[in-house]
């Protein structure tokens, strides 16, 4: 079991990973304590894009599943994306995996939604003067529960782990001009659900 150095959701920005691509090459060849190393690396990021996608009660199964998938299919790893890349993309895919089974809306806790509070707000024009910040961030939190989970995880990469379009890509499987679209559409609905929330319209979105 993985002992998580930090359950906090963080700002994720870069890291020195310049050991990297050694400690993979040893973890292929069946090096436990390599691999040891690069779960290390990529812990905090790994289970920060899990509990903002799933939530922090499933993030610790998730992001577990994701490291023993990447253990298991390292000799599947043919180096063309970088590992940290490669090992987002299982990440990825697991939480997907999660919300299809719960089904649609996976609840959002208040403490983690900062991370988009930025792509929301023009929708600040909409709360009167004596509104609390807090009601703007329960309006949030309630919008990212029903936005789809390809939007919530597009929007995501670009504002909490601060991805390029391009990493994005890489990560989705998208090209640059189909990433743009798609965070274009995932902020529109965005907007629209907190606006309904915040208008008092939203019993036909429950």
């Amino acid at each position: 079991m993985i002992r998580w150095a930090s359950q906090r959701l963080p700002l994720l920005g870069a890291r020195d990973d310049a050991a990297e691509p050694e400690l993979v090459r040893r973890a292929r060849r069946g090096d436990a304590d390599a691999f040891g190393e690069l779960v290390r690396l990529h812990q905090d990021r790994v289970y920060a894009l899990a509990a903002r996608m799933v939530g922090p009660d499933a993030a610790e199964d998730i992001a577990q599943q994701a490291f023993v998938k990447a253990w298991r299919g390292l000799g599947r790893f043919d180096g063309r994306a970088a590992f940290g890349t490669w090992l987002h993309r299982i990440a990825v895919n697991a939480c997907m995996d999660e919300l299809r089974r719960a089904g649609r809306f996976r609840p959002v806790p208040l403490e983690s939604v900062e991370w988009t509070l930025a792509d929301a707000e023009d929708v600040a024009e909409t709360v009167t003067e004596g509104d609390e910040l807090s009601e703007r961030r329960a309006a949030l939190a309630w919008a990212l529960e029903r936005l789809p989970s390809e939007d919530r995880l597009i929007l995501l990469l670009r504002t909490a782990e601060e991805r390029s379009y391009e990493e994005i890509g890489a990560l989705l499987g998208l090209n640059i001009k189909t990433v743009g679209t798609r965070l274009f559409r995932a902020r529109a609905r965005l907007h629209g659900l907190i606006q309904h929330r915040l208008g008092g319209r939203s019993d036909d979105l429950r």
